[in-house]
C-alpha cells in the first residue's frame, strides 16, 4: 500500500508540474503575441523621446543626468546596453518593455496558485494578460513594465517566504527584486511599505517572517546607500509641487477604469466586490482553502496605496495612472480572489469567471498606445518649411521629440542635437528673452508650436512677442495636446 500510495504521489505530481507548464507557456505566449501584433502602432511621444535619448548616451553622461532627474537610473541603463544591440526605432525601443510585461503574467501565476490556488492564479492572469492599460505599457518606451514586474516578482517572494521562512531562495529573491525596485522607480518604496505594513498589521507574518525581513530590508537600504542622497533631493524638491493636478473624488473611479478597461466593466467588478464583502462580514468563509493572511495582504496591496496616494495627493499631487500601476496587480488579484470565493460552487464559479474575463476580452484595444499628434505636426512643417520661415517650440524639452520625427541623426547626436536644429532655423525655447530679434526681422514667417509652454511661460508673453510683430496669425488646434500658430506678415 505505501509502495502504491508513494507511486500515485509521484504521478500526480508529474501531472501538476506538467499541467503547470502547458498553463504558464500558455500565458506566456498569449502575451508576447497580444503585445507584440501592434508594438509599434503608435507613435513616440510623451516621454519616450526623453527615456530614449538620454539612454543613447555613453554612461559617463547618464550618471550626470540622475543627480537631478526624477526618474531612478536602473531601465536608463538596461535600454542604453538595448540600444546599443538594437536601435532605437519604435519597435527595437518597446521590445524590452514587452518582454518585462509579458515574463510579469508568470509571477502573477505563480503568486496566485503558491498563496491561494490555481483559479484565481489563472482569473488574475488572464485579467492582467487582456488589461488595455498593461498593453498600453508594453508599447511604451518607459519603466512601467519594468516596475510592475518587479512588483510582482517582490511580493511572490514576500509571500512564499512567509510560507516557508527559512527558505534562502525566496530571502534572497525578495532582496534582490526590492533592490531593483527602488532603483527602477521612486514609488518601489510603497511595495516595501505594503510589505512593512502587512507584517505589522497581521499576527502570522509578524510571528514568523519579522526578524527575516527586517534583515533583508536593511541588506536593500545598504545596497541602496549610494542613491539616497539624490533620492531625499528629489523628494525635497517635489514636496513643493508637481507638474500634476490635484485629484477629484472621480480620479478615484478614473483609475479603477484604467485599470477595467471600461466603465461597464467597473460597475460589476465592484458588484463582485461588494457580494464578496458583505459575504466576508456574515462569516460564510466555509471551504475557503487558503491563507486568510495572503488575502489580507493582497487587499491592502490594491487598497493602501490607492486611498493614500489619492488624499496625500491633495498636499502633493501624485494619483495619476502610471504612478498606481503596481497598485493594479493588487487590484486583479483582489477580483480574482472575490469571483474565487464567490463561487466556492462550479455553477456560479465558472459563469461569473467566464463572464469577467469575457468582459475584458471584448473591451481590449490590442493597438494601444501614444497617438501620432506630434509626429503629424512635426511632418507637416518639414514638407512645408520654406528658407525665410523659423520654428520656435516651446516648453524647449519638445526638442526631442521634434528631432526624433524630423531628423533622427540630429537625435542620435545628443551632444549637438539643439545646433543641429538651430541650423536650420527651428529653435527650443523656454521664455520671449530667447527669441532672437535678428530672426523676426529676417523672416516673414513664424511657425510656434506650443506644447503645454504654460509651465515656462504662464503669461504666454512667448506668443504676445510673436503677435507683436507679424499681422496674421492662424491657429491650429489638430494636433492634441500641441497647438500650432503660424505668424506671417
Amino acid at each position: 500500500s505505501l509502495a502504491i500510495g508513494y507511486t500515485n504521489n509521484k504521478f500526480m505530481i508529474r501531472v501538476i508540474k506538467s499541467r503547470d507548464i502547458y498553463i504558464i507557456t500558455s500565458l506566456l505566449l498569449l502575451n508576447f503575441i497580444l503585445k507584440i501584433a501592434y508594438l509599434d502602432f503608435g507613435c513616440i511621444s510623451g516621454d519616450e523621446p526623453f527615456t530614449i535619448f538620454y539612454s543613447q548616451q555613453d554612461l559617463a553622461d547618464m550618471l550626470s543626468l540622475f543627480k537631478n532627474e526624477n526618474n531612478p537610473p536602473l531601465h536608463f541603463i538596461l535600454l542604453h546596453f538595448w540600444i546599443k544591440l538594437f536601435g532605437i526605432s519604435p519597435f527595437s525601443t518597446r521590445f524590452l518593455s514587452l518582454i518585462f510585461s509579458s515574463i510579469t503574467v508568470l509571477f502573477i501565476y505563480k503568486l496566485g496558485k503558491k498563496s491561494f490556488n490555481i483559479r484565481v492564479a489563472i482569473i488574475a492572469s488572464l485579467i492582467y494578460t487582456f488589461s488595455n492599460y498593461h498593453i498600453f505599457f508594453a508599447h511604451e518606451t518607459r519603466v512601467y513594465a519594468l516596475f510592475t514586474l518587479l512588483t510582482a516578482v517582490s511580493m511572490y517572494a514576500f509571500l512564499s517566504l512567509s510560507i516557508d521562512r527559512k527558505s534562502k531562495k525566496y530571502f534572497y529573491l525578495l532582496v534582490i527584486s526590492n533592490v531593483l525596485l527602488i532603483y527602477s522607480h521612486f514609488f518601489g518604496f510603497f511595495v516595501l511599505a505594503i510589505q512593512a505594513l502587512s507584517i505589522l498589521s497581521i499576527r502570522d507574518f509578524r510571528r514568523n517572517i519579522l526578524k527575516t525581513y527586517s534583515l533583508g530590508l536593511v541588506i536593500t537600504l545598504l545596497f541602496y546607500a549610494p542613491y539616497l542622497k539624490i533620492f531625499l533631493s528629489r523628494f525635497s524638491s517635489s514636496s513643493g509641487g508637481t507638474w500634476v493636478s490635484t485629484p477629484r473624488i472621480e480620479s478615484l473611479y478614473n483609475i479603477l477604469w484604467d485599470f477595467s478597461n471600461a466603465p461597464v466593466n467597473i460597475v460589476v467588478f465592484l458588484l463582485i466586490f461588494l457580494s464578496a464583502l458583505v459575504l466576508v462580514l456574515l462569516k460564510k468563509t466555509k471551504n475557503v482553502n487558503y491563507n486568510p493572511s495572503h488575502s489580507k495582504t493582497v487587499v491592502i496591496w490594491f487598497l493602501f496605496p490607492y486611498l493614500f496616494l489619492f488624499f496625500i495627493s491633495f498636499l502633493i499631487p501624485m494619483f495619476i495612472d502610471r504612478y498606481l500601476v503596481f497598485v493594479s496587480l493588487g487590484y486583479y488579484l483582489t477580483l480574482a480572489i472575490a469571483i474565487d470565493y464567490l463561487g466556492r460552487s462550479n455553477y456560479v464559479f465558472y459563469p461569473l469567471s467566464i463572464l469577467i474575463i469575457g468582459m475584458m476580452i471584448f473591451t481590449t484595444d490590442i493597438k494601444s498606445g501614444h497617438d501620432c499628434s506630434l509626429k503629424k505636426v512635426v511632418t507637416s512643417i518639414k514638407h512645408s518649411k520654406g528658407v525665410n520661415e523659423a520654428v520656435y517650440l516651446c516648453p524647449e524639452w519638445m526638442n526631442l521629440g521634434f528631432a526624433y520625427h524630423y531628423n533622427i541623426e540630429y537625435f542620435k547626436d545628443y551632444k549637438e542635437i539643439n545646433t543641429k536644429l538651430n541650423s536650420e532655423n527651428i529653435f527650443p525655447i523656454g521664455n520671449a528673452q530667447e527669441i532672437n530679434d535678428s530672426i523676426l526681422m529676417q523672416k516673414s514667417k513664424i511657425i510656434y508650436l506650443d506644447g503645454w509652454s504654460n509651465y515656462v511661460d504662464p503669461e504666454g508673453l512667448i506668443f504676445k512677442v510673436f503677435n507683436d510683430n507679424y499681422t496674421n496669425v492662424t491657429t491650429d488646434n489638430s494636433y492634441g495636446s500641441i497647438v500650432k500658430y503660424d505668424f506671417s506678415k
